[in-house]
């Protein structure tokens, strides 16, 4: 009899101890989860203070992380109740009493018959168990949906990987989800359980949420060394004109909402950069200083940067190559330089005439007007636009008449050899004091001469060249008889152009 006795005592301390695991196993889940909620807390903060700083950059992965956030507030709550709605059922008293109920005071502890009720229900889908089964899987979804379908993988959310598990007995036998976690257990079991499934779904929630969260700060920058940049669209500008410069963080963010104080004064920027842009009022170098803040994860950045540029005079130098003298039919050269600007910015221009660029700032005039003054313009192109650097003004003429010429005879009463003149073979012309080589010929001329007192019939040539007809008379010539030769007709680049008659006399 004390045998039977002693053994009934020793299975009750068994079945004490049993209890007692499961109450330790369950205010140790409700530590934790107090830690995990609070650890999420802070996630969450720091997330809205990204989103804060930069609503652009995190607002979709802020939005995200409010899904989550309420998905899982609605489910930890829905297990919560349903621990207090199972101590009720249990121990047959209010949802109030209930719920300021300390598991390790419910008197029957070990009661699985009205846990299995409550959970399983008659057909193992009108107890809460199917519901809350339905809730967890949901619940997943939900999660997952808010995670780049390339990252799902390393996300897998195990503590809630419901679809495709299998359950068995003991008996190695295959059972329902419902009926393998809450068929005849105790009600403090149950309540570990429930506890457990919160710590499941507190952990998925912080899997996601550092998700998201290190989305955004994938995108931050992430170099060894951070510095400002200034990208000036010219290190040197005119007087009148702008300078204009990019500044910005090197691999910035075209999202950020970045800004800048620089001498004092406040800009904002667009696209991810500054545009600066002062007026150039004074001549010199002039050097800026200034800082440039961007939002960061936890507030804003500010990163400092100086630089100089110069303010020059507007400056241009234009010559004739030949002389201050623009001449009509001929190439005209020209030099044309903007000061400090190079020759693919530069544009030149001319009234009265056209230029032409041979190299750089070397040029070819033609002008078509004499008595008209032509004037060359230098422009320099800057920013998109084009400034006036310089102009000259010069005077336009025709080329000067040239001179005919016979054995070195000049235009003129000249005495010259019969036998001389006969075997000059026609007329030459040059230019007298000219820059410019020409190819200048005679086109045409007539010759009479005068032999004792009488006047030879005109003897023309349309050539440089004496006809044999002039030859002859020049050879019947005396001393003292005269040749006329007149008409005569020089091929300029222009045209054709009369010069002065020739008088030469026969010695």
């Amino acid at each position: 009899m004390m045998y039977l006795v002693y053994t009934a005592l020793l299975a009750l301390n068994v079945s004490v101890a049993v209890l007692d695991s499961f109450l330790t196993i369950n205010e140790a889940l409700e530590v934790t989860n107090q830690s995990y909620e609070q650890k999420n807390a802070d996630l969450y903060s720091r997330f809205q203070a990204s989103y804060v700083v930069n609503p652009a950059k995190v607002g979709k992965y802020w939005a995200k992380a409010q899904i989550v956030q309420s998905a899982t507030k609605e489910l930890f709550e829905y297990l919560q109740k349903t621990k207090i709605e199972l101590i009720a059922v249990t121990e047959g008293i209010s949802y109030e009493e209930a719920a300021k109920l300390d598991p390790r005071h419910i008197s029957r502890q070990d009661n699985y018959d009205d846990p299995t009720r409550f959970f399983l229900g008659l057909d193992e889908k009108s107890g809460r168990a199917h519901d809350l089964h339905e809730r967890l899987h949901e619940y997943r979804h939900t999660l997952i949906e808010q995670v780049e379908e390339r990252d799902r993988v390393n996300i897998p959310l195990r503590t809630l990987h419901l679809e495709g598990s299998k359950w068995y007995n003991a008996n190695g036998e295959e059972q329902s989800w419902e009926v393998f976690h809450f068929s005849h257990t105790i009600i403090v079991a149950d309540l570990a359980l429930l506890n457990k499934f919160q710590n499941d779904v507190l952990n998925a929630e912080n899997d996601v949420i550092s998700y998201l969260y290190s989305s955004i700060s994938d995108e931050d920058f992430k170099f060894d060394t951070i510095s400002a940049r200034v990208v000036p669209v010219s290190n040197s500008v005119l007087v009148g004109s702008n300078f204009e410069a990019d500044i910005f963080v090197a691999a910035f963010d075209s999202r950020a909402e970045i800004t800048a104080t620089i001498d004092g004064k406040e800009y904002t920027g667009v696209g991810g950069s500054i545009r600066y842009k002062v007026p150039a009022s004074t001549i010199g170098t002039r050097r800026v200083n200034g800082s440039i803040h961007v939002p960061a994860s936890f507030g804003v950045k500010s990163y400092p940067f100086s630089f100089e540029y110069e303010v020059r005079q507007s400056t241009a130098t234009v010559s004739a190559d030949k002389m201050n003298v623009f001449y009509v039919g001929v190439d005209n050269p020209v030099s044309a330089i903007a000061g400090g600007i190079t020759d693919a910015n530069t544009r030149v221009e001319i009234t009265n005439g056209t230029i032409t660029k041979t190299k750089p700032g070397e040029y070819v005039v033609r002008v078509t007007k004499p008595g008209v003054e032509a004037t060359v313009r230098v422009y320099a192109k800057e920013n998109g636009k084009e400034t006036l650097m310089g102009s000259k003004t010069f005077r336009v003429k025709r080329v000067p008449d040239p001179v005919a010429r016979i054995n070195g005879q000049e235009e003129g009463v000249k005495r010259i050899d019969k036998n001389t003149l006969a075997n000059a073979g026609g007329l030459l012309v040059s230019m007298k004091d000219f820059e410019f080589e020409l190819n200048l010929k005679i086109a045409s001329f007539n010759v009479q001469v005068s032999r004792n007192g009488e006047l030879s019939p005109m003897i023309p040539s349309d050539g440089n060249r004496f006809t044999q007809g002039m030859i002859d008379n020049f050879k019947r010539c005396n001393r003292g008889d005269k040749v006329f030769i007149t008409d005569i007709y020089a091929a300029m680049p222009e045209g054709k152009r009369m010069l002065g008659d020739m008088i030469l006399t026969i010695k």
